[in-house]
């Protein structure tokens, strides 16, 4: 029996799935820069006796890798399942395990879900009697970083059903049918997933705004233009831009999150620079708040003497699952987990280029719960203290194993 059969084949080899994460998490590396985590991988189908092929993205200076496990009757339908390798410019918290490399830990979970992948893949090989079809294992660089790994990947043909042996540019044939991804989610207890059709997650574009104005010293404030002043107005004054430019309906937020700008507390800059992000769901609602950026920011500005110029690149697209697929996915979920273990989750602002997969094909992206009692295990993503139950691990092993196997 399939179910008995890989869940038999994630247990036996929990332990290594555990060795996985916890290696990756010492040895976390930017996006588009994972040539360490990349040969890890590698190394690790290798051993298992997978055809994969690498060197994805590398003119971004990446190695992405693709891997393919057979079932019986390989080709009749083609599943991918995809895992981010990519860490965070964070410093960790103090702990027997943090991260070794200086400012860089794995804070969004990346490790755990290369981790499960690798398992995935392991207990699939050892049920390949059990299930029909093939399965493609996208091992992503890059997603934390315009312009996404996976946009990357689309481009370089690794949705293409050949790709895992052929390698980029060069794969042919038509596309896979569908594509899966799990993300941790420390708000969900281990042992716990969830899910939501349709719409799920939001599009994110990157802001820039440079205030100009003319330098001086602190106590001659009337011979400057200080950019310092306006840029504090532009910040307020873009508040209003989310609630008074687009319909109160349509789910938008805009944040200003780095400000940069002055060298002595005596002395007025001539620039600063303002970082920030967008997130909507709908197009016609970026485009509008676009233009009230770059309007309000400029108007505001002016009104001190200064100049903003505004750059606002146009990220991620809002992840959309596909509702036959979540669907059928969710229904799967309960099979294995039982129904007390599958929930629905609301939408969320943040941003995954997932989204570029879902662009070409079938996508269901969801969530694996990691909350639990030990230190760090409730804490947000992002932050310098997060962490997982590392019994999540068996559970996101199992769930990307079951629904590749089950979806084929």
């Amino acid at each position: 029996m399939l179910k008995s059969a890989l869940l038999n084949a994630v247990e036996a080899q929990r332990e290594n799935v555990v060795q996985h994460r916890r290696h990756l998490h010492l040895h976390p590396e930017p996006s588009f820069g994972e040539s360490k985590t990349s040969a890890y991988v590698a190394n690790a189908l290798r051993a298992m006796g997978i055809a994969f092929s690498d060197g994805w993205c590398a003119d971004h200076g990446a190695a992405g890798i693709v891997a393919k496990v057979e079932g019986l009757e390989p080709g009749t339908r083609t599943m991918a399942l995809r895992a981010d390798m990519d860490a965070l410019p964070i410093q960790e918290v103090n702990r027997p395990h943090a991260s070794t490399v200086p400012g860089w830990m794995h804070a969004c979970g990346h490790d755990a879900h290369t981790a499960c992948l690798l398992g995935a893949v392991e207990a699939l090989q050892a049920a390949r009697d059990q299930w029909t079809g093939t399965v493609h294992c996208v091992f992503q660089p890059g997603e934390e970083n315009l312009p996404g790994g996976a946009s990357i990947l689309v481009q370089e043909g690794a949705l293409l059903t050949d790709a895992p042996t052929s390698g980029p540019l060069q794969a042919s044939g038509p596309l896979v049918d569908g594509i899966v991804g799990q993300h941790v989610y420390p708000q969900l207890d281990a042992g716990t997933v969830g899910f939501r059709s349709g719409a799920y997650m939001a599009a994110a574009d990157e802001l820039r705004i440079r205030v100009v104005g003319k330098g001086g010293h602190a106590a001659l404030p009337h011979r400057t233009v200080d950019p310092i002043v306006a840029a504090a107005h532009v910040i307020t004054a873009l508040q209003t831009v989310v609630s008074r430019s687009c319909d109160p309906t349509q789910p938008s937020v805009l944040t200003i999150g780095k400000i940069r700008g002055g060298h002595a507390r005596n002395v007025i800059p001539d620039e600063v620079i303002l970082d920030g992000t967008l997130r909507t769901y709908d197009l016609a609602t970026a485009e509008t708040l676009r233009s009230s950026i770059k309007r309000v920011a400029e108007s505001t500005a002016q009104a001190f003497g200064a100049v903003a110029e505004v750059d606002l690149a146009i990220g991620y697209p809002p992840v959309i699952n596909a509702p036959r697929l979540t669907d059928s996915c969710r229904k799967r979920a309960v099979e294995l987990l039982g129904e007390q273990h599958v929930v629905d989750l609301p939408l969320r602002m943040t941003g995954e280029d997932f989204s570029f997969y879902q662009r070409e094909v079938e996508g269901c992206f969801y969530r694996l719960g990691t909350g639990g009692n030990g230190p760090g295990c409730r804490s947000g993503l992002h932050t310098a203290e997060f962490d997982i139950d590392e019994r999540a691990l068996s559970t996101g092993t199992a769930m990307m194993a079951w629904l590749a196997a089950t979806e084929v």
